[in-house]
């Protein structure tokens, strides 16, 4: 999501960072203030985020239970999952039955590949979009729309150069048209 925004506003980290939701909206500044629920509530003056709102949730692979009940709870409100999936481990166990859980809501998915860097080669990374887009299709009933991305290249270039990197634009493009948007992982 940082890369989205091209800002550091949600927490990063190799463990899970995500521990309770975190919403982001637009605001005329940046800040932080936590809601009635808990929830971080974060404003960032990006201009797509004048028309959506962005929900940060507990991945599904962490070992915490309350992270997967947080997650499960808030995800049947969602307009739209961007769910997110690492290219050193793509779809997990874990992963494809939450995401089962997520067809069966009736939500609109969409795949994002993080960490493609991870993959020197072109066809290792069509090996595992090939693989994400598989198992996507038979458990969907259809291929979702897959994303791979460098989610550190892209905020590292958006905050170096004020630019997004056409994949991080495409996602942001997708997403416009809802109005609140949940991501896993």
């Amino acid at each position: 999501m940082n890369a989205l925004v091209g800002a550091r506003v949600l927490e990063e980290g190799v463990t899970p960072t995500t521990t309770k939701l975190q919403m982001l909206h637009y605001g005329e500044t940046s800040g932080r203030m936590i809601d009635a629920s808990g929830a971080d509530v974060i404003s960032a003056p990006v201009a797509f985020l004048q028309d959506i709102n962005i929900v940060d949730t507990p991945g599904t692979n962490a070992i915490f239970r309350e992270h997967e009940r947080l997650t499960s709870e808030f995800i049947p409100q969602a307009d739209l999952v961007l769910f997110v999936t690492s290219a050193d481990r793509p779809f997990t166990e874990s992963e494809r039955s939450f995401l089962q859980n997520i067809r069966d809501w009736g939500k609109k998915i969409v795949v994002v590949i993080n960490k493609i860097d991870l993959l020197e080669r072109a066809e290792e990374r069509e090996q595992v979009r090939q693989f994400v887009a598989e198992h996507g299709r038979a458990l969907l009933g259809s291929e979702p729309e897959i994303f791979a991305v460098s989610a550190r290249r892209a905020l590292r270039q958006k905050l170096e150069l004020s630019r997004c990197p056409n994949r991080c634009q495409a996602i942001a493009s997708r997403i416009s048209s809802a109005t609140s948007v949940s991501t896993l992982g």
